[in-house]
């Protein structure tokens, strides 16, 4: 995640790190356009300075009239849409969108003059040249940022006096609080941080969890006062969500923060931050939801931004999505393929319709105008992000929004929603629904969550008691009250080392020679304070670095049943494991600990959601193999259908030939039901006659086995 736009201190380190990265004419030669070299001054001074240019506005307001138009115009629209880095590739879309189709030139001349700078280099070898540096990297993975201080520069420089001095007409309009995106947002981190979604090499979504953000119903109820609905909801929360610093990425997993930290205080300030964010979404698409490509760029952030920049230029004045579209269609290089076919018959106007009815319009940047057809205009935050217009009033505060119901439901009015409040709620109780009245629910987990993540007991019911609208129902205080209790019963040691023994007398005699200080179970021990025990009074068979991959430690009997573990290679983890799956049989003298699978056992595992490939993974990294045949019967035994019982003659015949031609024989072959193996047939009772007369011909006679 890149760090705070206010931070200008991290930017300018990062601008310097860059600088340090190029080659020394290249570092000499894009310092030199920021600041006037001296004689005999060192490369790196050089770069000191220039990377201290970076937040010196007269200095750099020169440089950005120095400019030819197409780079200054590539300039005022990264700085318009407040995100600091973006793909080379869309940026080169960008520019020809505005009407600049002059490939990688533009943005060539922003890294010439110092303006803007790679993200990376390939290899970390040095940036000789940049036209090399971008073939090297790639269309799709190339990627540039540009420093806060000059973004906002060109904001000031490019907003020009025409655009400052319109001002919209008082009409009626239409349009959202701003908290709808922030709510589906809150929601989708606390799906993500009860389970993380994962992601593919290809950074796309794996199937399941592209389901499961399709399938919430959560995250997909209808937005306020825009009857549009949104294609794929979940998706576009999670990634924009993703691309907003909320989650942390761990082995392609995303991981949700702690706290919604990233979260401004102010709504203007978080829809801001939201506005920025939504330009990183790269696999989303207003009409196809979910669209990810492995070949093309998605044009929705470019376009959306080239729309923004169009209505700022007439922001008083209203736009049909036919208007808007028009300039995307004639001159946005990728925007007429990627429309669908039904989409390219009004020239993309259905896309740009839809694009501002469920972003645009719910993130409070454009309002809709009534009429038929409708039109589209900047709202007041709208003309403060383009038109260089103050940041509207905030919104009128009213603390007092919530309800805590009897049945540890909370009722939210929104009017009373701001960013902090959404963000504390979200830490300690589960959004259920969004609405003009959003619901949600106080539970164990969710207050575990919050005792986690910092908040305490108090501090909860100080957020309720200071917006509840009536005092706290005395049984859902004691409710918090009890799941704060259970946690705080809970002990956490930093740091300790874990002994295992092979008995529980081993342990009970460590314990009393205080070479453990805590019995955890009847086979562990802890030392307390991190402590090592004294491993000389101890007889060691192993030890377990717990970061790497599980070990082969157990051994399956031949019933398929019965786990065998070996104690040099078990782990601690192994209990909690297998205590999922197997019951624990008795210790016998000396034997090595085992356990049993059971139908119970089994059944409870998948009942608690291990799926049969689940199972199979366990197995295969425990033992080797697969959940075995008997196991596998357990688990799909009671989900196929039913056996059937029939009444049927074995024949065992004398020679593998004999039972060959038996059932390639055509008078013989229709009386056989099954072949058991190579010398053994199944017929069905009213063909024994019939097989017997048969063979008889041939010479061949057919007895009967005598009974026992």
């Amino acid at each position: 995640m890149p760090p705070p736009i206010a931070d200008y201190t991290t930017w300018t380190e990062r601008v310097r790190e860059t600088l340090d990265r190029y080659a020394e004419p290249l570092s000499r030669a894009v310092s030199a356009r920021l600041v006037q070299p001296k004689i005999g001054q060192t490369v790196e001074d050089l770069a000191d300075k220039a990377a201290a240019t970076q937040t010196n506005a007269p200095v750099i307001d020169r440089r950005i009239r120095e400019l030819p138009e197409g780079p200054q115009t590539l300039l005022r629209l990264v700085g318009l849409s407040r995100q600091p880095i973006w793909n080379v590739g869309q940026l080169i879309t960008l520019s020809a969108a505005a009407g600049h189709a002059d490939g990688f030139a533009p943005l060539q001349s922003l890294l010439e003059a110092g303006l803007i700078f790679p993200t990376q280099t390939p290899g970390n070898a040095p940036i000789t040249d940049f036209t090399a540096w971008f073939g090297g990297a790639g269309m799709l993975a190339a990627s540039v940022f540009v420093h806060p201080a000059v973004a906002a520069r060109s904001r000031e420089i490019g907003t020009g006096e025409d655009r400052k001095k319109a001002r919209a007409a008082p009409t009626p309009t239409a349009g959202g609080d701003g908290l709808d995106w922030p709510l589906r947002l809150a929601a989708v981190w606390q799906r993500t941080r009860q389970l993380p979604v994962k992601m593919t090499q290809a950074k796309l979504l794996f199937k399941r969890d592209l389901t499961r953000l399709q399938a919430d119903d959560l995250l997909a109820a209808p937005l306020i006062d825009v009857p549009e609905k949104v294609a794929d909801p979940g998706v576009l929360a999670f990634e924009w969500a993703a691309a907003a610093g909320m989650f942390r990425p761990i082995e392609m997993e995303y991981h949700a923060d702690a706290v919604l930290g990233s979260w401004p205080a102010g709504l203007w300030a978080l829809l801001t931050h939201l506005f920025a964010a939504f330009f990183q979404v790269e696999t989303w698409d207003p009409l196809k939801g979910y669209a990810p490509s492995d070949t093309a760029l998605s044009p929705t952030a470019t376009a959306a931004l080239i729309l923004f920049d169009q209505m700022a230029l007439t922001p008083g004045k209203g736009k049909t999505a036919a208007d808007l579209a028009a300039p995307l269609w004639d001159r946005h290089p990728s925007f007429p393929s990627a429309l669908s076919r039904e989409a390219a018959k009004t020239q993309g106007a259905g896309w740009v319709e839809a694009l501002l009815l469920t972003v645009a319009v719910p993130l409070r940047v454009v309002e809709v105008q009534a009429g038929e057809p409708r039109t589209f205009r900047l709202s007041d935050f709208g003309r403060y992000l383009f038109c260089g217009e103050p940041e509207p009033q905030p919104p009128a505060a009213f603390p007092q929004t919530l309800m805590v119901q009897p049945n540890a439901e909370v009722l939210v009015y929104r009017q009373g929603l701001t960013p902090p409040l959404i963000a504390e709620l979200s830490r300690f109780a589960a959004w259920k629904q969004i609405g003009p009245a959003c619901t949600l629910e106080l539970n164990a987990e969710e207050t575990y969550h919050g005792l986690e993540s910092g908040l305490t007991l108090a501090g909860i019911k100080q957020t309720l008691d200071r917006h509840a609208m009536r005092p706290v129902p005395n049984n859902v205080a004691d409710l918090l009250r009890r799941w704060a209790d259970k946690r705080e019963r809970i002990t956490v040691y930093p740091t300790a080392t874990l002994v295992e023994f092979t008995t529980p007398a081993d342990l009970d005699l460590a314990l009393s020679r205080g070479l453990v200080a805590i019995k955890l179970t009847d086979l562990i021990g802890l030392t307390a304070d991190g402590r090592e025990p004294e491993f000389k009074a101890l007889r060691l068979i192993g030890n377990r670095e717990y970061d790497a991959k599980p070990v082969k430690c157990l051994t399956i009997a031949d019933d398929g049943l019965t786990i065998a573990v070996d104690p040099v290679q078990a782990d601690l983890l192994l209990e909690a494991e297998i205590a999922r799956l197997a019951e624990p049989l008795p210790v016998t003298g000396n034997g090595p600990r085992q356990f049993r699978l059971t139908p119970r056992t089994l059944r409870q595992a998948t009942e608690q959601g291990q799926s049969l490939d689940e199972l199979d993974r366990w197995f295969v990294s425990r033992t080797g193999n697969p959940l075995t045949p008997a196991g596998r019967l357990f688990v799909t035994g009671p989900t196929v259908s039913s056996p059937v019982t029939e009444t049927c003659r074995i024949v065992r015949l004398s020679s593998v030939e004999i039972a060959d031609g038996i059932v390639q024989w055509p008078e013989t072959c229709g009386l056989i039901l099954d072949r058991l193996g190579p010398t053994v047939v199944m017929i069905e009772e009213e063909n024994l006659t019939r097989l017997r007369e048969v063979l008889a011909e041939i010479g061949v006679q057919l007895k009967d086995s005598q009974p026992t």
